[in-house]
């Protein structure tokens, strides 16, 4: 009986030691074998913009698959592993915990300012690298000062300085305004037009706001035309972009509009016609039309790896993004880890994106693009309006 006692009671130990050392296993065993690299993904694949996030996931892929083809990185595969978060932020929190405790990915990316607040904040405590997702907010995660977190789209905040000021400035807007959505992307955006007219010694002539997924924006433009306002900055969703000039053309008001970086996209003239003629947006890649080889590569690969999804903003963001995914891991060394891959990133000063210029990290500032361009729908077409705009 004492030996049988004894062999269960070492059993139990063996066991309890087994989870222990589970639980306390290196980051190298997580997401990383001898054939592979795994990365996650959190995406609106349903909900209020499926379209944004069916163009992030072709560029994601299209990437990966360009590596993958040219042999891996160091030796090995990559595989990259979407959730569908519907563009809710609970949902991508689980879309987060799924992804890094039962698929154990090295790193993640993903799509949305609502859900990678959230998401960041839970990657943050397990201590997972977060690398250029597809969203910005100045207080909540370009400059929030989290370790995991490394930002390649500028922060709305300074987006929304440089494009209203600019807009004051050479478009002769008088009577600024703007719609935000009520979250802290849009609070970002709503202080960094307050910055830009304040500069100019201006106010803002209305300020609208409208929950996330909204679909009706009538009463948001007629509290707009009543207030005179000439110019409107779209702080919304492309799809959102959409009804709301739709809307507001259905009553008559004709104000100049200007979108961030993610209206600076094709899909939005497929969707308002000929009433995205003179929409402004600010881009921060060179354009689809651009002679650059690094475009031209990234046209040819979105062809090949997904022939069915056409060339947008969020195509091009994710494939750069992806390739600055990739260029990290890759500088991690034969042996990647989550640490390896912070230590790597943080070296960066600057990193030369092949799409998006220089990217900029420092061990105290994860925050690493502020420059902007304007663009304006002309004939149908986007067309540069100006140089680069750095934030001041």
């Amino acid at each position: 009986m004492r030996d049988i006692k004894f062999v269960r009671q070492l059993a139990a130990a063996i066991a309890a030691g087994a989870l222990v050392a589970a639980a306390v296993q290196p980051a190298a065993a997580q997401g990383v074998t001898d054939k592979l690299v795994k990365i996650g993904a959190y995406n609106a694949l349903t909900g209020p913009i499926p379209l944004t996030g069916k163009q992030m996931s072709a560029g994601w892929n299209a990437a990966i698959q360009a590596a993958n083809d040219a042999g891996g990185v160091n030796g090995r595969k990559l595989e990259l592993i979407i959730e569908d978060d519907g563009y809710e932020p609970s949902r991508a929190m689980a879309a987060a915990r799924k992804l890094v405790e039962r698929d154990q990915v090295l790193v993640m990316t993903g799509l949305g300012t609502p859900t990678t607040v959230v998401a960041a904040k839970y990657l943050e405590q397990a201590k997972v690298p977060l690398l250029f997702p597809m969203g910005a907010s100045s207080t909540q995660l370009n400059q929030a000062g989290l370790k995991q977190l490394f930002m390649a789209h500028p922060a709305y905040l300074t987006q929304a300085d440089i494009i209203v000021g600019w807009m004051i400035d050479n478009a002769g807007s008088k009577k600024p305004c703007l719609v935000y959505q009520v979250d802290p992307s849009g609070e970002d955006h709503f202080a960094g037009a307050k910055k830009a007219v304040a500069a100019r010694k201006m106010e803002l002539a209305a300020a609208e706001t409208f929950e996330r997924g909204t679909t009706d924006f009538s009463a948001q433009v007629l509290k707009m035309k009543n207030a005179g306002c000439d110019f409107v900055y779209t702080a919304t969703t492309l799809e959102a972009s959409a009804r709301l000039v739709t809307a507001a053309d259905r009553i008559g008001f004709k104000p100049k509009y200007a979108g961030f970086t993610t209206q600076a996209d094709a899909t939005l003239i497929k969707l308002l016609g000929p009433l995205a003629e003179g929409f402004y947006a600010a881009d921060m890649m060179p354009r689809p039309e651009s002679d650059d080889p690094a475009i031209k590569a990234y046209l040819a690969n979105l062809k090949k790896y997904s022939p069915d999804v056409d060339p947008t903003f969020f195509t091009a963001y994710a494939y750069a993004a992806m390739q600055l995914v990739i260029e990290a891991i890759k500088e991690a060394g034969p042996q990647p880890t989550r640490e390896k891959v912070i230590a790597a990133l943080e070296k960066w000063n600057p990193k030369q994106s092949a799409m998006m210029g220089p990217v900029v990290f420092s061990a105290n500032d994860h925050d690493g693009k502020r420059s902007l361009y304007m663009i304006q729908v002309k004939g149908g077409k986007w067309s540069k309006a100006s140089d680069w705009i750095v934030s001041k």
